[in-house]
């Protein structure tokens, strides 16, 4: 079964903080998705390409945060590193697009 692709669309900033709680759905299907290395991922980013740059960082720093945590737990100084990447990486997608990544603690 094929999953519809999933458009982000970075560049409608008013509409995502409107429907932000989907944006946070669809970045954390994202997230399951990139755990599943044999399965398409379909979706769509649209915006400016620096937008979209620091989406995928962001998003590439969430997963090597969880995998980081499920391989060598919490407290393990290599999790620190990726949780501290991973604030930087959020960091910049918030100053570059103007919204909050839906899983800042």
């Amino acid at each position: 079964m094929k999953r519809e692709t999933t458009v982000i669309d970075l560049s409608n900033k008013q509409l995502l903080n409107e429907l932000y709680t989907q944006f946070a759905a669809d970045v954390g299907a994202l997230l399951i998705d990139l755990y599943h290395a044999d399965i398409e991922l379909p979706f769509n980013v649209r915006g400016t390409s620096s937008e979209i740059e620091s989406f995928m960082k962001t998003l590439q720093g969430e997963k090597r945060y969880m995998d980081s945590y499920m391989s060598h737990g919490l407290n393990d100084s290599r999790t620190m590193m990726s949780k501290h990447d991973l604030e930087g990486a959020i960091r910049g997608f918030e100053s570059e697009t103007g919204l909050r990544w839906p899983f800042k603690n």
